[in-house]
Protein backbone atom coordinates (compact mmCIF):
# COMPACT_ATOMS: atom_id res chain seq x y z
CA UNK A 1 0.00 0.00 0.00
CA UNK A 2 1.05 3.57 -0.69
CA UNK A 3 -1.48 5.68 1.24
CA UNK A 4 -1.52 9.48 1.16
CA UNK A 5 -3.55 11.59 3.59
CA UNK A 6 -5.24 14.70 2.16
CA UNK A 7 -6.13 17.46 4.61
CA UNK A 8 -8.00 20.64 3.60
CA UNK A 9 -7.25 23.57 5.88
CA UNK A 10 -8.52 27.13 6.18
CA UNK A 11 -7.17 29.31 9.00
CA UNK A 12 -6.21 26.26 11.05
CA UNK A 13 -2.90 27.44 12.50
CA UNK A 14 -4.06 26.44 15.99
CA UNK A 15 -4.55 22.78 15.06
CA UNK A 16 -2.78 21.85 11.84
CA UNK A 17 0.71 21.22 13.26
CA UNK A 18 -0.58 18.63 15.73
CA UNK A 19 -2.88 17.06 13.14
CA UNK A 20 0.04 16.52 10.77
CA UNK A 21 2.46 15.44 13.50
CA UNK A 22 0.05 12.87 14.90
CA UNK A 23 -0.94 11.54 11.49
CA UNK A 24 2.66 11.01 10.38
CA UNK A 25 2.93 8.25 12.99
CA UNK A 26 0.75 6.16 10.68
CA UNK A 27 1.22 7.55 7.16
CA UNK A 28 4.34 9.47 6.09
CA UNK A 29 2.74 10.98 3.00
CA UNK A 30 0.51 13.93 3.93
CA UNK A 31 -0.77 16.70 1.68
CA UNK A 32 -2.22 19.81 3.32
CA UNK A 33 -4.14 22.12 1.00
CA UNK A 34 -4.12 25.62 2.44
CA UNK A 35 -7.33 27.12 1.09
CA UNK A 36 -6.25 30.78 0.95
CA UNK A 37 -5.78 31.04 4.72
CA UNK A 38 -5.06 34.43 6.23
CA UNK A 39 -2.86 32.99 8.97
CA UNK A 40 0.20 30.72 9.21
CA UNK A 41 -1.59 27.47 8.36
CA UNK A 42 0.67 26.62 5.44
CA UNK A 43 3.89 27.33 7.34
CA UNK A 44 2.74 25.30 10.34
CA UNK A 45 1.77 22.33 8.17
CA UNK A 46 5.08 22.41 6.33
CA UNK A 47 7.06 22.62 9.57
CA UNK A 48 5.23 19.49 10.78
CA UNK A 49 6.39 17.60 7.69
CA UNK A 50 3.49 17.85 5.26
CA UNK A 51 3.59 18.61 1.56
CA UNK A 52 1.69 21.88 1.26
CA UNK A 53 -0.33 23.32 -1.59
CA UNK A 54 -1.80 26.80 -1.52
CA UNK A 55 -4.95 28.23 -3.07
CA UNK A 56 -4.74 31.91 -3.92
CA UNK A 57 -8.55 32.08 -3.83
CA UNK A 58 -10.69 30.27 -1.26
CA UNK A 59 -12.45 27.35 -2.99
CA UNK A 60 -14.03 25.76 0.07
CA UNK A 61 -13.58 22.24 1.37
CA UNK A 62 -14.74 20.64 -1.88
CA UNK A 63 -12.14 22.43 -3.98
CA UNK A 64 -9.40 21.88 -1.42
CA UNK A 65 -9.83 18.11 -1.19
CA UNK A 66 -10.08 17.88 -4.98
CA UNK A 67 -6.74 19.68 -5.31
CA UNK A 68 -5.23 17.36 -2.72
CA UNK A 69 -6.60 14.18 -4.28
CA UNK A 70 -5.36 15.19 -7.74
CA UNK A 71 -1.91 15.75 -6.23
CA UNK A 72 -2.01 12.40 -4.41
CA UNK A 73 -2.71 10.66 -7.72
CA UNK A 74 0.30 12.37 -9.27
CA UNK A 75 2.42 11.16 -6.32
CA UNK A 76 1.46 7.58 -7.10
CA UNK A 77 -0.80 6.94 -4.11
CA UNK A 78 -2.94 3.82 -4.30
CA UNK A 79 -5.06 4.84 -1.29
CA UNK A 80 -6.27 8.34 -0.39
CA UNK A 81 -7.42 9.15 3.13
CA UNK A 82 -9.44 12.32 3.74
CA UNK A 83 -9.21 14.08 7.11
CA UNK A 84 -10.26 17.51 8.36
CA UNK A 85 -7.65 20.07 9.37
CA UNK A 86 -9.34 21.27 12.57
CA UNK A 87 -8.35 18.28 14.68
CA UNK A 88 -11.79 16.70 14.91
CA UNK A 89 -10.63 13.47 13.26
CA UNK A 90 -8.44 11.32 15.51
CA UNK A 91 -5.44 10.00 13.51
CA UNK A 92 -5.42 6.81 15.59
CA UNK A 93 -8.21 5.53 13.31
CA UNK A 94 -5.96 5.66 10.22
CA UNK A 95 -4.73 2.06 10.72
CA UNK A 96 -8.36 0.93 10.96
CA UNK A 97 -9.14 2.46 7.57
CA UNK A 98 -6.08 0.83 6.06
CA UNK A 99 -6.91 -2.51 7.65
CA UNK A 100 -10.42 -2.39 6.16
CA UNK A 101 -8.88 -1.79 2.73
CA UNK A 102 -6.76 -4.94 3.01
CA UNK A 103 -9.90 -6.61 1.71
CA UNK A 104 -9.28 -6.26 -2.03
CA UNK A 105 -13.02 -6.14 -2.69
CA UNK A 106 -13.50 -2.95 -0.67
CA UNK A 107 -13.29 0.28 -2.68
CA UNK A 108 -14.11 2.88 -0.01
CA UNK A 109 -14.33 3.04 3.78
CA UNK A 110 -16.55 5.58 5.54
CA UNK A 111 -16.00 6.86 9.06
CA UNK A 112 -19.11 7.04 11.22
CA UNK A 113 -19.17 9.41 14.20
CA UNK A 114 -19.92 7.72 17.50
CA UNK A 115 -21.58 10.81 18.98
CA UNK A 116 -24.53 11.05 16.55
CA UNK A 117 -26.94 9.86 19.25
CA UNK A 118 -26.04 12.89 21.36
CA UNK A 119 -27.14 15.35 18.66
CA UNK A 120 -30.03 17.75 19.36
CA UNK A 121 -33.36 16.30 18.18
CA UNK A 122 -33.73 18.55 15.12
CA UNK A 123 -30.23 17.81 13.81
CA UNK A 124 -30.65 14.11 14.54
CA UNK A 125 -33.98 14.03 12.66
CA UNK A 126 -32.38 15.84 9.71
CA UNK A 127 -29.48 13.40 9.68
CA UNK A 128 -31.89 10.46 9.68
CA UNK A 129 -33.85 11.97 6.77
CA UNK A 130 -30.67 12.41 4.74
CA UNK A 131 -29.60 8.88 5.59
CA UNK A 132 -33.04 7.53 4.54
CA UNK A 133 -32.86 9.40 1.22
CA UNK A 134 -29.36 8.15 0.44
CA UNK A 135 -30.31 4.58 1.30
CA UNK A 136 -33.43 4.49 -0.88
CA UNK A 137 -32.17 6.56 -3.81
CA UNK A 138 -28.61 5.22 -4.03
CA UNK A 139 -28.71 2.00 -1.96
CA UNK A 140 -25.90 3.15 0.32
CA UNK A 141 -26.75 2.09 3.84
CA UNK A 142 -24.44 4.00 6.17
CA UNK A 143 -25.16 5.92 9.35
CA UNK A 144 -23.12 9.05 8.67
CA UNK A 145 -22.98 10.20 5.06
CA UNK A 146 -21.63 13.62 6.06
CA UNK A 147 -18.54 12.49 7.95
CA UNK A 148 -15.48 13.69 6.04
CA UNK A 149 -13.16 11.04 7.47
CA UNK A 150 -12.93 8.36 4.79
CA UNK A 151 -10.51 6.41 2.63
CA UNK A 152 -10.73 5.04 -0.89
CA UNK A 153 -8.64 3.39 -3.55
CA UNK A 154 -7.13 5.72 -6.11
CA UNK A 155 -8.45 3.55 -8.94
CA UNK A 156 -12.04 4.54 -8.08
CA UNK A 157 -11.26 8.25 -7.65
CA UNK A 158 -12.37 9.10 -11.23
CA UNK A 159 -15.81 7.69 -10.35
CA UNK A 160 -15.97 9.54 -7.04
CA UNK A 161 -14.63 12.88 -8.31
CA UNK A 162 -17.34 15.32 -7.30
CA UNK A 163 -18.77 18.50 -8.79
CA UNK A 164 -20.35 19.88 -5.61
CA UNK A 165 -19.23 22.94 -3.74
CA UNK A 166 -18.12 23.06 -0.14
CA UNK A 167 -19.49 20.49 2.33
CA UNK A 168 -21.80 18.80 -0.18
CA UNK A 169 -18.76 16.96 -1.55
CA UNK A 170 -18.93 14.37 1.24
CA UNK A 171 -22.52 13.51 0.39
CA UNK A 172 -21.85 13.44 -3.36
CA UNK A 173 -19.00 10.97 -2.82
CA UNK A 174 -21.48 8.82 -0.92
CA UNK A 175 -24.04 9.08 -3.72
CA UNK A 176 -21.45 8.20 -6.33
CA UNK A 177 -20.49 5.14 -4.30
CA UNK A 178 -24.03 3.88 -4.81
CA UNK A 179 -24.32 5.10 -8.40
CA UNK A 180 -21.29 3.06 -9.48
CA UNK A 181 -22.00 0.10 -7.18
CA UNK A 182 -18.73 0.41 -5.31
CA UNK A 183 -18.07 -1.92 -2.39
CA UNK A 184 -17.88 -0.10 0.92
CA UNK A 185 -17.40 -0.54 4.64
CA UNK A 186 -18.20 1.74 7.57
CA UNK A 187 -16.11 2.00 10.74
CA UNK A 188 -16.89 3.90 13.96
CA UNK A 189 -14.69 6.90 14.77
CA UNK A 190 -14.25 9.23 17.70
CA UNK A 191 -14.77 12.92 16.99
CA UNK A 192 -13.03 15.80 18.77
CA UNK A 193 -14.90 19.09 18.53
CA UNK A 194 -12.39 21.90 18.95
CA UNK A 195 -14.69 24.40 17.21
CA UNK A 196 -18.29 23.93 18.39
CA UNK A 197 -19.60 26.63 16.05
CA UNK A 198 -19.01 24.43 13.04
CA UNK A 199 -21.75 22.23 11.66
CA UNK A 200 -24.59 22.06 9.18
CA UNK A 201 -27.63 24.30 9.70
CA UNK A 202 -31.25 23.35 8.97
CA UNK A 203 -31.06 25.38 5.74
CA UNK A 204 -27.89 23.51 4.77
CA UNK A 205 -29.63 20.22 5.43
CA UNK A 206 -32.64 21.10 3.28
CA UNK A 207 -30.34 22.25 0.50
CA UNK A 208 -28.44 18.97 0.68
CA UNK A 209 -31.65 16.95 0.62
CA UNK A 210 -32.60 18.70 -2.61
CA UNK A 211 -29.17 17.96 -4.03
CA UNK A 212 -29.57 14.24 -3.29
CA UNK A 213 -32.70 14.11 -5.42
CA UNK A 214 -31.00 16.09 -8.19
CA UNK A 215 -28.01 13.71 -8.16
CA UNK A 216 -30.37 10.80 -8.66
CA UNK A 217 -31.36 12.41 -11.96
CA UNK A 218 -28.07 13.81 -13.26
CA UNK A 219 -25.36 11.43 -12.02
Amino acid sequence: MKPVVVIPAYNEQAHIFEVVRSTKQYVPGIIVVDDASRDTTQAMARSAGAITLHHIVNLGKSGAIKTGCDAAVRLGADIIILMDGDGQHDPKHVPEFLNALKDKNVDIVFGSRLDLKAMPFVRKAGTKLLEFSMRHLFQVNICDMQCGYRAFRTRVYPLLRWNSNNYHADAEITARTGKYHLFYKEIPIRTIYNDPYKGMTIIDGLSLLGKIFIWKIIL
